[in-house]
């Protein structure tokens, strides 16, 4: 082929899809499961739905309903960003498979993925178990591992191959054809190593910090070009570290890759970045355009609210996964212009800008968490046009909502908003808001922070703000203090008066129902507002800017609860995540109405 500039013709449309999580309802899973009529389904308790940061059985009707509706938009181009399997369970592949394949072969699609944590484990895999719900409502343990032992509240456990995760490269064989290996319909492909498609030509070595282990490992990173000009640079970026004084290469001999991403990529995959860099200068030196994906992000998602929340929470989960600032820095220097990532189930954009050049990285949203949604990328001359598309209005399944009805009443959940959602969207949003009392405060939160904000109303929280410091232990009771303190309240119902809200609105909204809101703009920045009542907002930002007068000593309540309204302000005012573009040129963002 000759190495010339190409002139350039629009190309078609490319679907993305982060963190599908597909799960098997009809997998064999050696139990009889439960359901209405035949077969009977593989069903995830809703006890453990209520405390996962994701749903399970929705997964499968959530991927459909995406694939359809880019079916329907004419796109043949699907990019699957990592997660697209619940846990990479036999049988969750073998449902995989067979649901891609018809998309395939009935709609014409093609599939371009990158594996993810939750897909694949090191070189031999790994055992997994979960609770499925049997027809008496009580609790089954299904799993891989023969030694495994009932735990409280199971009723039998179930051993079976069907459960157990695979490794490379028997977990990427395993799946339909998704670029992970050579199609002779694409005009390009090639993978750090060349272009050998063979597992054994894609092994580099991977060491234990103390130098003493080294494995040899696959990497399953590939570049393709599967519509003329159009360079999808697919990156693996799962690292599975060996684990010092372990000794074979079984699970337990490596570490898991979920908090490891492109923090550890630059430690110990140095040669897919040096593979990145040669392909950055050869797809400019060619004319191509070029987009990068892997399933990590690569710059910070939340808006640099990462020192705030490390002061109010300490380090969480989500503050684990962010990655350092060096990350962005080398992947500008090798020429990455637009990167895809999901893994965190955020949606929102950012960027970055130094002297040698910008980087771009727009985090997809999951499909079983809120807010779910994919993206579309048109790729117009000099700018890359972003769509996102919601799954709020997928219809719930009947018989689940039926069932889960009947599990919270015997086993006595309190989940009254997700039982009488209405769609998708609203289930979502609901399980958010209760995963904040279910799961957040009880693990994230400061104990005594936790117990206070479950007992106050958004107009004690301006009485905090217009009081002197207050120690967090106690802060309810303190609170109801200074509240009844001469002239407290008339001076913040008149300053509510003159901010155009309702004296009463205050008193009204719970401190709870606006960690909810939080929650929601974390996760979904300009999707996120979609879900909070427009008359809430206006309070919160009248909260905001109360507690943006002053500066507050560390260790104050007010000095946390100041950081908490400061990093709402900054989820609600990031760069465009919904609808928006990127000049391939300058990085400029511009938000569209499209």
């Amino acid at each position: 082929r000759q190495h010339r500039r190409m002139q350039f013709q629009r190309p078609p449309s490319i679907a993305i899809i982060a963190d599908a999580h597909f799960y098997n309802l009809a997998g064999d899973c050696g139990v009889d499961g439960i359901g209405v009529g035949e077969p009977k389904m593989a069903l995830r308790p809703f006890a453990d739905v209520v405390k996962s940061t994701r749903v399970f059985n929705e997964a499968d009707n959530a991927l459909r309903y995406a694939l359809d509706d880019i079916v329907a938009r004419g796109i043949r181009h699907v990019v699957l960003l990592g997660d697209y399997s619940d846990d990479g369970q036999v049988e969750t592949l073998k449902g995989l498979r067979a649901l891609l394949d018809v998309y395939r072969e009935r709609h014409g699609l093609r599939f371009f993925a990158t594996p993810g944590n939750h897909d694949i484990f090191g070189p031999r895999g790994r055992h997994r178990r979960k609770r499925l719900l049997n027809r008496h409502f009580g609790y089954d343990l299904v799993t891989s591992n023969p030694a495994q032992q009932a735990g409280p509240g199971d009723s039998a456990v179930f051993v079976t191959e069907g459960m157990r995760c695979l490794g490379y490269p028997e977990g990427l064989q395993a799946l339909p054809p998704m670029g992970f290996f050579r199609n002779g319909d694409d005009l390009h492909w090639e993978t750090p190593f060349g272009t050998d498609d063979m597992p054994e030509a894609r092994q580099y070595d991977i060491c234990s910090a103390d130098g003493e282990i080294t494995h040899s490992l696959m990497d399953a990173s590939y570049l393709v070009e599967p519509m003329e000009g159009v360079w999808l640079l697919m990156i693996d970026a799962n690292v599975f570290v060996p684990l010092a004084g372990s000794s074979g290469d079984g699970e337990d001999a490596f570490a898991d890759s979920t908090d490891a991403g492109w923090n550890a990529m630059l430690v110990h995959k140095r040669f897919v970045v040096d593979w990145i860099k040669d392909v950055s200068a050869r797809a400019k030196n060619l004319g191509k355009v070029l987009i990068a994906f892997s399933h990590y992000p690569a710059l910070d998602p939340l808006d640099g609210t990462g020192d705030d929340e490390l002061a109010v929470f300490g380090a969480t989960s989500l503050s684990r996964r962010i990655p350092r600032p060096d990350v962005g820095l080398t992947l500008v220097e090798a020429g990455i212009r637009v990167h895809f990532s999901g893994h965190l189930h955020v949606n929102d954009t950012s960027s970055r800008v130094d002297e040698n050049g910008f980087l771009v990285n727009v985090s997809v949203p999951s499909l079983v968490a809120f807010p779910a949604a994919y993206k579309i990328v048109r790729i117009e001359t000099g700018r890359l046009l972003i769509d996102t598309v919601s799954m709020d209005a997928m219809k719930l399944e009947l018989d689940i909502m039926d069932i889960y009805r009947t599990e919270a009443r015997e086993a006595g959940i309190e989940a009254a908003g997700l039982l009488s959602a209405g769609d998708y969207g609203a289930f979502l949003s609901a399980h958010l808001g209760h995963l904040v009392g279910r799961r957040y405060l009880r693990r994230e939160w400061p104990e005594e922070l936790a117990h206070a904000v479950t007992r106050l109303d958004l107009f004690d929280l301006a009485v905090l703000a217009v009081t002197g410091e207050l120690a967090i232990n106690g802060l309810a009771e303190d609170i109801r203090i200074r509240r009844d303190a001469p002239g407290i309240t008339d001076a913040i119902t008149a300053r509510a008066v003159a901010a155009g809200l309702a004296p009463s609105s205050l008193s009204s909204i719970p401190v709870m129902t606006f960690l909810g809101d939080w929650y929601r703009v974390k996760m979904g920045s300009d999707l996120g507002l979609d879900a909070i009542v427009p008359a809430n907002l206006d309070a919160y930002r009248f909260l905001s800017g109360l507690y943006a007068e002053r500066k507050w000593e560390a260790g104050a309540a007010q000095a946390a609860f100041g950081r908490l309204w400061c990093m709402f302000d900054r989820f609600i005012s990031g760069l465009p995540s919904r609808n928006f573009s990127i000049g391939l040129a300058t990085g400029d963002i511009d938000r569209s109405e499209t």
